[in-house]
């Protein structure tokens, strides 16, 4: 009985220290829980950070942009994978032990993917993508003397240290998460949210915008390389009725007419045009002494996409990979209509002329394939010892000086088609030999380099007979400008300047309706004094018939699965999503003919050859990593 009695103290103190032992890892649990909390979140915020200094870095490079060119949708895009790291979290709170591992490896790969994406970012201004890394897994060597040295510099150590840190203290968060149905509840109320704000930056309004997408989101599937089976392009082809044509034949003489393609010149450059910028008087000055193009689109956003729809008819849309190559010409090696043959066969010759490297995506190449007779770039005599700028272009005032000196000693009488192609202007807006670089210093000093261009045309009498085109490849690389939208519309996107100067167009002003670069060709071969054709997707803004298209298609730069579709009706445009065969209007359908523009893009991108996916091993042998072609 005493040792009964004696033992109750000695319970009493066990129990009490088990209690004390209960409550001291209790706490422990609490502080290590709250600690990997806090260094999981600040390590992820971190990279989200390390993420949005690069990609501002490098597009406001790129752009020379001061003001608006990346803002609150790249973090808007990454909060989406902090909320599913979260989601983690909290399911880990609802006591499902086993199902603990799986999610913490989960949430690693997820962290894995978004610093792996990041480094290849930093080290080849280019995204991870996965279709990439299982293509070419097997062929690429690393070089260790090109990624080495990027991920031994301090950049690269904080990737490292930044990346072990938030993998660690959210494998530990994990495994360790006591179970607390109010807590795991209260996460996977949170995470919604966060994974919510990856749905607002719907339009960015930058062609850059695949920059700033997450990384799941960047490789989430997209229809715009589904491939056409055999079997549909043969039904497509048997069924597709053909498009009703109109023709005329001109009366016109023959006439000298240049086409002046100005890099990047966007509608908002135009102060009288847009009522924004006051970037181009000059040009603001021809179009109201002779006459533009009151609504004009260009069908792509690049220059490749411009010198398609410009000098072959056809609308540059997307083959198979396209976006995935570097072969831009593709597809694209006949012209409607045989417009340039059919000049060679009047003894009427054809010239480019640009003052950068035209090497660059074979483009050189591809010029004299299409049936140019003279292509020439910055190699010429002319420019040599000249300083260079982007693209080895000296300059659009040498350029210009180098076409008059063609135009006073080199050319044979009688009617002729040049184009002229610009480069000063292509981002990052550098002026060769000036110290000058932006947007505005740029453009200021092209158009300042045209208008003396013009007098110069203007002195050698070349108006009295010559026709003379100013337009853009495609609007600017850079983002919506505040009021653009507004002012313009939210066609914004497509519209370029189309400046008309010439004897006859003198004091005619805007040209109403809607135009396009691919109404250029059967403008020209009606003023050449030859049979031009129309239909309801080219039309044909020069001579008395003039014939706006039905419909008009531009290639988006930035939701690059959609196809902008503009009519001659509506004010406002509609939107096409590219799906192979299951190709569909994306919201609204434009009335009744809503299947003619669907079956004419079906007819454009089944006939189109399938791509080689060769940029990324082009990008990596370029930075010193991969097998040689």
């Amino acid at each position: 009985m005493k040792r009964d009695v004696g033992s109750a103290p000695n319970n009493a103190h066990l129990v009490a220290c088990l209690d004390k032992n209960m409550s001291m890892a209790r706490k422990s649990r609490f502080s290590t829980y709250w600690t990997c909390a806090g260094v999981f979140l600040g390590a992820f915020i971190s990279l989200m950070w390390m993420r949005y200094a690069a990609v501002s870095e490098a597009v406001n490079e790129y752009a020379r942009c001061t003001d608006n060119c990346i803002d609150w949708r790249l973090p808007a895009y990454d909060a989406a994978n902090l909320g599913f790291c979260i989601a983690l979290v909290g399911v880990a709170h609802l006591g499902l032990r086993r199902l603990r591992p799986i999610l913490a490896g989960a949430g690693c790969l997820l962290i894995i993917l978004y610093t792996v994406d990041l480094f290849v970012y930093v080290l080849l201004h280019h995204r991870l993508n996965l279709q990439d890394v299982l293509r070419y897994v097997g062929q690429v060597h690393m070089n260790i003397t090109v990624a080495g040295p990027k991920l031994a510099s301090l950049r690269g150590l904080e990737l490292v240290f930044t990346l072990v840190l938030s993998c660690t203290a959210f494998t530990i968060l994990v495994l360790r998460a006591p179970t607390r149905l109010k807590r795991g509840f209260a996460l996977l109320t949170v995470a919604p949210l966060l994974v919510f704000a990856r749905l607002l930056p719907e339009d960015s309004g930058q062609v850059a915008s695949q920059l700033y997408e997450d990384v799941i989101t960047y490789n989430a599937p997209s229809g715009i390389d589904t491939q056409y089976a055999p079997e549909f392009v043969e039904e497509l082809l048997k069924t597709h009725p053909k498009k009703a044509i109109s023709c005329i034949s001109s009366s016109s003489p023959p006439r000298p007419v240049i086409l002046l393609v100005m890099e990047s010149l966007s509608l908002y450059h135009s102060s009288y045009q847009s009522g924004l910028l006051d970037y181009v008087p000059e040009l603001d000055n021809l179009a109201r002494k002779y006459s533009y193009l009151h609504s004009y689109y260009a069908n792509g956003f690049t220059t490749d996409g411009g010198l398609i729809a410009l000098l072959t008819g056809h609308v540059p849309l997307p083959g198979i990979n396209r976006y995935a190559s570097t072969d831009a010409y593709l597809g694209y090696e006949s012209v409607k209509q045989d417009a340039l043959d059919r000049l060679r066969k009047a003894d009427i010759p054809t010239h480019y002329f640009r003052s950068a490297d035209q090497s660059f995506l074979a483009t050189g190449d591809w010029l004299r394939k299409i049936g140019f007779q003279h292509v020439e770039g910055p190699e010429h005599p002319f420019y040599r010892d000249l300083p260079r700028g982007s693209f080895e272009e000296p300059g659009d005032e040498a350029l210009y000086a180098r076409y008059l000196q063609w135009f006073d000693e080199e050319r044979s009488p009688g009617p002729f088609f040049s184009v002229v192609q610009t480069t000063t202007t292509h981002p990052p807006f550098i002026i060769p030999d000036s110290g000058e670089s932006g947007e505005e210093a740029a453009f200021k000093y092209v158009d300042a380099a045209m208008g003396t261009f013009v007098r110069e045309l203007d002195n050698r009498r070349f108006f009295e007979e010559g026709i003379l085109v100013i337009t853009g490849d495609h609007r600017s690389m850079t983002a919506l400008r505040t009021g653009e939208v507004t002012k313009i519309g939210p066609d914004a996107p497509a519209r370029v300047p189309a400046v008309i100067v010439g004897k006859e167009f003198e004091g005619q002003g805007a040209i109403p309706g809607k135009w396009q670069h691919t109404d250029f060709l059967p403008s020209l071969l009606y003023t050449m004094g030859m049979t031009s054709c129309t239909d309801d997707f080219i039309g044909r803004y020069l001579g008395n018939d003039k014939r706006p298209a039905k419909y008009i298609l531009h290639a988006q730069g930035m939701d690059r699965d959609k196809v902008m579709v503009v009519t001659d009706q509506k004010s406002v445009p509609f939107k096409v999503r590219l799906d192979g065969k299951n190709t569909s209007w994306a919201g609204a359908m434009p009335g009744t003919e809503a299947s003619v523009v669907i079956d004419e893009i079906h007819r454009q991108r089944a006939l189109l050859p399938e791509t080689a996916r060769n940029f990324a091993p082009a990008l990596l042998r370029a930075n010193g990593i991969g097998d040689p072609p």
